[in-house]
């Protein structure tokens, strides 16, 4: 029997691919090494750019490290990478602690999934107060009357509900809190918009919270717990088959996680990128939960870095963007990628 891909396996393969498609100029002495490391939601992606790109240039090493946000963030400050990648803006005072300052780039944008694990159910519809009322705790059964409201017909297992979520800091964390503050009153007081909240105490006082470390880590536990959900970016669902929730957008429809309904959603934004509506995209068709994930840069590098940095840059904000699709991202507008093009050249 074939093993099921993962995230790991996946990375594992991108690099055996690296290494075998390339000549012996791949060996040369004169290899540039850039250094990233950060959020994990970009990480299939970004791979693939560095992969590509690599193929291209092979006297050019492109290392990107998936360790989260919020650890991206402190080892840009501390000075140890090239680039950070994080789901959330870095903040003003974060950004002065970098010497010579930065520049944020979103490079890329996409969709965060609550996957579960249900056997013999191919379909799931939770609406917003039964999917708030999971991750605050208040919904501990699978046949809860708010779970089988919207379920009609289907007979939902008497089994209790393991809520997975990430254990490190997480821009994924922030996106999917934002989400749930914005649709709940109860959670945006009782846990708020972090990126490693404290998450409620009926959770964990009933063995019922489980912490994986970055996307991988949650799909890996929602696959080896019956009965359990959680939130992850599209992608690594996506590309290992994981169930998936049918989750109900403000216009009251309850949508599934594909591109059609992504894209619909990226429209409420689509011109500048307008934050304000990420959090609970408007419009009908639109997916609920979007996230746009940041590259964040120093404003100076060695000259001959630079140039490459920007060059890369240049390529992921154009013909990378076409491979968008095939790993469950969605291909940034025109309109924002000439925008963004243009914030590449304040990068000397």
């Amino acid at each position: 029997m074939p093993l099921p891909l993962t995230f790991r396996s996946l990375s594992l393969i991108l690099a055996c691919w690296m290494a075998t498609s390339v000549g012996t100029s791949a060996l040369a002495a004169e290899t540039m090494k850039i250094v990233g490391a950060g959020a994990s939601f970009p990480a299939p992606i970004y791979l693939r750019w560095v992969r590509d790109y690599y193929l291209a240039h092979p006297d050019v090493q492109i290392d990107y490290q998936a360790i989260g946000s919020g650890g991206g963030i402190a080892n840009l400050i501390n000075g140890m990478l090239d680039f950070a990648g994080s789901d959330v803006p870095m903040k003003p005072e974060d950004a002065a602690k970098v010497e010579g300052g930065i520049v944020q780039l979103p490079m890329t944008a996409g969709a965060i999934v609550i996957a579960y694990h249900l056997p013999g159910f191919s379909e799931l519809k939770l609406s917003r107060e039964a999917v708030s009322g999971i991750f605050l705790g208040n919904i501990s059964n699978w046949n809860d009357p708010a779970i089988a409201a919207t379920n009609p017909g289907v007979d939902l297992p008497d089994m209790p509900i393991f809520v997975v979520t990430r254990g490190d800091s997480s821009g994924t964390t922030f996106v999917t809190t934002r989400h749930l503050g914005a649709i709940s009153t109860q959670f945006a007081e009782d846990v708020g918009i972090d990126m490693n909240p404290d998450w409620p105490k009926a959770l964990k006082e009933r063995g019922a919270l489980v912490r994986g470390l970055g996307n991988g880590g949650v799909a890996a536990y929602i696959r080896a717990i019956p009965g359990s959900i959680g939130y992850l970016q599209y992608a690594y669902a996506h590309l290992t088959n994981m169930q998936m929730v049918e989750l109900q957008n403000r216009a009251g429809e309850f949508v599934p996680p594909s591109g059609e309904y992504f894209r619909q959603a990226i429209e409420s934004f689509r011109a500048d990128l307008d934050l304000s509506e990420v959090s609970d995209p408007k419009g009908d068709g639109s997916y609920p939960v979007l996230s746009l994930s940041w590259m964040i840069l120093h404003k100076d590098y060695p000259d001959d870095k630079a140039a490459v940095i920007k060059d890369f840059l240049r390529y992921a904000l154009t013909d990378g963007q076409q491979v968008a699709d095939l790993l469950g991202y969605i291909p940034l507008p025109a309109e924002a990628v000439k925008a963004i093009l243009e914030k590449v050249e304040e990068i000397h």
